[in-house]
């Protein structure tokens, strides 16, 4: 997944590729996490919600950048 300090403008300037493989990677960690909820294994709960609000910020990024290339294809 991303670094600790990936925040939203960081994922702005990631292209559509790099981002959809970053939303890849954190909803397999997002899943590990669950498992490790599951088994008693996870001791920082917190981590769950920092993974669960990036996988957010990145959704919404990818859906940006997804309209604007159908609005700029659409003007030529």
């Amino acid at each position: 997944m991303a670094k600790e300090t990936t925040n939203i403008s960081e994922y702005r300037k990631m292209d559509v590729a790099k981002l959809k493989k970053e939303l890849a990677t954190a909803r397999m960690k997002l899943q590990d996490l669950r498992n490790q909820l599951t088994i008693g294994k996870l001791k920082n709960h917190q981590e769950l919600r920092k993974v669960r609000h990036s996988i957010a910020q990145m959704e919404t990024i990818l859906n940006e950048k997804i309209i604007l290339e159908a609005i700029s294809h659409g003007e030529n």
